[in-house]
């Protein structure tokens, strides 16, 4: 079996974007709602500023997020972010990787990351 790719493979680049640090995240914050993006970034926790707006950029640019402006009087413009349909669709797979996290890793398994910001998978 060859593992070379001559062609588009949709696994291959999708596993591609959900790689990226911090995507996962950024799409499970935003299951619950819309969020400015000083409430996403308490939700998603310990990504920094830069590297979050790049991430809603490139999330924004694959039709997966959409941004929107509103301007408040007296103050600075404040940007808001919400999941499109298609970034919605990933529900699925948060829930998943859920699933398999909570029989394969378990309480006992070694804990990595903010496991503090975690909550069971929310239902659609």
């Amino acid at each position: 079996m060859s593992t070379a790719h001559t062609g588009f493979c949709p696994v291959y680049r999708a596993i591609g974007v959900l790689q990226e640090k911090w995507v996962l995240h950024i799409v499970r914050a935003l299951l619950d709602g819309e969020k400015g993006f000083n409430e996403l970034a308490r939700a998603v926790g310990g990504c920094n500023s830069a590297t979050l707006t790049q991430r809603l950029e490139h999330l924004e640019s694959l039709g997966l997020i959409g941004k929107r402006t509103e301007e408040t009087q007296g103050k600075l413009a404040r940007s808001v972010y919400t999941l499109t349909p298609a970034g919605r669709e990933l529900q699925s797979v948060i829930d998943a990787i859920d699933t398999w996290g909570r029989a394969h890793l378990g309480q006992g398994a070694a804990q990595v990351g903010a496991e503090s910001n975690c909550a069971p998978a929310r239902s659609a």
